[in-house]
């Protein structure tokens, strides 16, 4: 099992010297049932009434999606989640996050590979990201992510988001609305083969607004 488990962390970062700075989504062999198999470990899967068959992890209460356990960093797809969790390879980097009433943030499956499948908005000092909706694809207009519920967002001031301790510099999430309502999403997409993909912040902004270069990763499968 964990043999298998190393060959799939498809997001394993290591040093890479170019900056290259553009994001594309991959379709690799991964199957539903090897979620299951891989998963089953770390939550629990069950029939939801609205999305099927989905998956909810074992964590705290506070564990949002792509603000626990976890930082950013630049590799040659863009702006990628790096988790620390053992099963962070799966539910960051495909399908999709819903915040149930009932059971918490649940994750629905999906085989297409992304380096986050968020969104991005800043102003005021702030990047904020937020996990997509089921349904939303990049391909959509940005007047569909709009869909998002305020309390999904994350904000970070902008020059600590590609710090390890990022988390240390996040606003309060009862100011999401005040936020939300002040800042403009991020259009920086790429296109390849008619699918829009999004990066988020481009290379060049994220070095100025750090005021320093930051060194561009690759992602190996």
């Amino acid at each position: 099992m964990q043999k298998m488990r190393s060959y799939l962390v498809l997001a394993m970062i290591v040093l890479f010297a170019g900056t290259s700075f553009q994001t594309s989504a991959q379709r690799v062999s991964v199957s539903f049932q090897m979620f299951y198999n891989e998963l089953q470990p770390y939550g629990s899967w069950f029939n939801h009434p609205d999305y099927g068959y989905v998956w909810a992890p074992d964590v705290t209460g506070d564990f949002t999606p792509y603000a626990t356990n976890g930082y950013w960093s630049v590799t040659q797809y863009g702006n990628t989640w790096v988790s620390n969790y053992d099963w962070g390879w799966a539910p960051f980097h495909y399908g999709r996050w819903y915040l149930d009433n009932f059971y918490g943030w649940i994750w629905v499956p999906d085989t297409v590979w992304s380096p986050a499948w968020v969104v991005w908005r800043n102003g005021g000092g702030y990047y904020g990201w937020a996990p997509m909706s089921p349904g939303l694809h990049f391909s959509f207009s940005f007047n569909m992510f709009n869909r998002i519920p305020n309390n999904y967002w994350t904000f970070c001031s902008e020059q600590y988001v590609w710090s390890s301790s990022w988390y240390s510099y996040c606003a309060p999430r009862y100011r999401n609305v005040y936020i939300v309502n002040n800042t403009n999403y991020v259009y920086n997409y790429y296109v390849d083969n008619s699918n829009h993909y999004y990066c988020g912040p481009s290379y060049r902004e994220i070095n100025r607004v750090t005021g320093r270069p930051i060194r561009v990763r690759e992602v190996e499968e």
